[in-house]
């Protein structure tokens, strides 16, 4: 009786260890409010990856891998209280698909990666607040902002476009962004003529929109996320406001379309930092394609966003399976500090001990007259 009673205390022990061997990954996004669609997206990118990644390959050196999501709500606090979790009670070995650069910035203003030797693998803003900073635990996914607005700027200038307006989020990314708008618009000899802010995390963009109404601009480049572009693009259209528009990659064209119409829609211009999702001629499309329609909600569509955190969870799983079975923080580290560069169907990105910055592709797509994304 003894040794069945010690027998099925060792069978729970070994259950138990099982259970506690769970590679786990955290991510704060924001799930819910004004960029609720956008992180629920990018969660289920990643998720869509691990799950598959665990069903088909048996996890990592033999270890599956559990993807831990909290929802921020795109407010500052709560990624820190977040972040406090994932790092001291779930024990994450990497953080990664972090959304705002408030928050992020707070979280590097404190230290918080360094103190924990954890890597975060993954921002959705390019701003330079965080981009730039100087942890060397922030791996970037996507070109920086700087790269986008050079891009929509020189777009601007081939169309003989010699001056335009800037809407911008009142924080730290959408600040970034106006600062890069004004140096790139001054060495391309083009003038901003008239700028907008909304504050962070809200709709209130009727100011904006007026403002830039009355200065009618040929051109405006909006340096906002979803919701609060589709409150300003019908207030502005509302005023008379003909201006062309132009984006960062920071708007999901898709949520936008429904927001607004097809016709209010047609003709932005939008950057985009990664693969077009839609081809399925590129074998990374496929893989995620393949892995979005077998593991990943039902509402959740093709996107960039969705995109964007399968990406990064395939990164995160690329580094971690180089640190080898049971990895700690500091190997997955390491491992990252040494990738060098990978290539995911075209889509190359890389980091060496003294280059964060990942990837610098960025491309241009429009919005149609039906509401598609072309090319």
């Amino acid at each position: 009786m003894r040794a069945v009673t010690q027998g099925i205390l060792l069978a729970l022990c070994l259950m138990g260890s099982a259970a506690q061997a769970a590679i786990v990954v955290g991510q704060s996004a924001p799930l819910t409010g004004v960029a609720g669609e956008y992180g629920r997206h990018l969660s289920e990118g990643a998720k869509a990856y691990f799950l598959s990644l665990n069903k088909q390959s048996g996890g990592i050196n033999g270890e599956q891998v559990k993807h831990i999501v909290y929802d921020d709500g795109f407010d500052a606090k709560r990624t820190l209280d977040n972040t406090r979790k994932l790092i001291d009670q779930d024990k994450a070995v990497a953080l990664m698909g972090y959304f705002g650069a408030d928050g992020t910035y707070e979280l590097l203003r404190r230290s918080w990666l360094e103190q924990a030797g954890i890597p975060l693998v993954g921002l959705t803003s390019g701003a330079s607040s965080v981009r730039d900073a100087a942890s060397p635990y922030i791996f970037n996914t996507r070109a920086g902002q700087q790269d986008e607005v050079i891009k929509l700027v020189t777009q601007m200038k081939r169309l003989g476009i010699d001056r335009f307006g800037v809407l911008y989020q009142d924080d730290a990314f959408g600040r970034d962004g106006l600062k890069v708008a004004q140096a790139e618009a001054k060495k391309a000899g083009l003038s901003i003529v008239a700028t907008g802010s909304y504050k962070a995390n809200t709709l209130t963009v009727e100011s904006a929109a007026k403002k830039l109404a009355e200065a009618n601009p040929p051109a405006i480049l909006m340096i906002s996320i979803t919701k609060p572009t589709g409150a300003f693009i019908k207030a502005f259209r509302g005023l008379g406001g003909g201006a062309i528009l132009y984006h960062t990659s920071t708007v999901d064209f898709d949520e936008l379309v429904r927001e607004v119409g097809a016709e209010l829609a047609h003709g932005l211009a939008i950057a985009q930092v990664y693969p077009y999702p839609w081809d399925n001629q590129n074998k990374l499309i496929r893989e995620y394609r393949t892995a979005m329609a077998e593991y990943a909600s039902t509402k959740t569509p093709i996107s960039y966003a969705s995109l964007e955190g399968f990406i990064m969870a395939k990164l995160v799983a690329e580094a971690i399976g180089r640190a080898g079975p049971s990895p700690s923080r500091s190997r997955v580290f390491q491992a990252l500090s040494n990738l060098g560069e990978v290539n995911y169907g075209g889509f190359r990105i890389g980091y060496s001990p003294t280059d964060r910055a990942g990837s610098r592709f960025v491309e241009l797509t429009i919005i149609n007259q039906k509401g598609e994304l072309s090319r």
